[in-house]
């Protein structure tokens, strides 16, 4: 997949970090997608046997969590400007739960209230006149008592030297973890679950976190 992309789209899909030469930069890189994975499955857990389950995966990127996805789901969507990458492991994995859509198509086919779970990791930082309707697409999607599960950047420094380190270079994001978790509050979430890695306080790098919408 890296040599088959182009730069520009193989480094937005941060897959130089999930092949990173350095085990402490693969380790760090792959922790927020099993994070991620893990708290879907905690999800999961509570849903009832025979539901139609549905499960947006907006910022897809290459797909990597659509195989957990389509455990746990019986629909998975893949959304994403660039799909190239995602189209690639769903051919080779056979990944038939799988749908893949450009935002505009995602916006005009994904009924309200249909989705269990939204997944948005890596993406909302990159957000900024298009965040707040975003969001509020986001809590529409949802039935009563879906979730949306992110992941999000700090900005602290140790965040920027991992960056520095993975090989990125430049300043394209518009939001820190703390921003945007007001922002998600603001747009009529409310946040129940929080894990920051690898761990609290000055050496936190990503906040994965778990939101409910608020009259749920």
């Amino acid at each position: 997949m890296a040599a088959q992309l182009p730069p520009d789209q193989r480094d937005e899909m941060a897959i130089p970090s999930y092949l990173h030469r350095n085990p402490a930069m693969r380790w760090m890189a792959w922790r927020r997608v099993h994070a991620v994975a893990e708290r879907l499955q905690h999800v999961a857990s509570s849903w009832t046997r025979g539901g139609d389950h549905h499960v947006v995966d907006f910022g897809c990127g290459t797909g990597v969590l659509f195989e957990e996805a389509s455990r746990v789901a019986d629909r998975v969507t893949g959304v994403d400007i660039v799909l190239r990458a995602a189209e690639m492991l769903v051919a080779e994995l056979g990944l038939s739960k799988v749908t893949l859509l450009s935002p505009a198509e995602a916006t005009a086919r994904i009924e309200p209230g249909t989705v269990d779970v939204v997944i948005a990791g890596e993406v909302l930082e990159h957000l900024e006149e298009d965040l707040g309707r975003t969001l509020d697409l986001f809590r529409g999607w949802l039935k009563p008592g879906g979730r949306l599960l992110v992941s999000l950047p700090t900005e602290s420094r140790l965040y920027r030297f991992g960056r520095r380190l993975a090989g990125f270079h430049g300043h394209y994001h518009h939001h820190d973890a703390a921003a945007l978790d007001g922002a998600i509050s603001g747009a009529g979430f409310r946040r129940v679950w929080l894990d920051k890695l690898p761990l609290g306080g000055p050496l936190t790098i990503y906040w994965v976190a778990e939101y409910a919408l608020q009259s749920a």
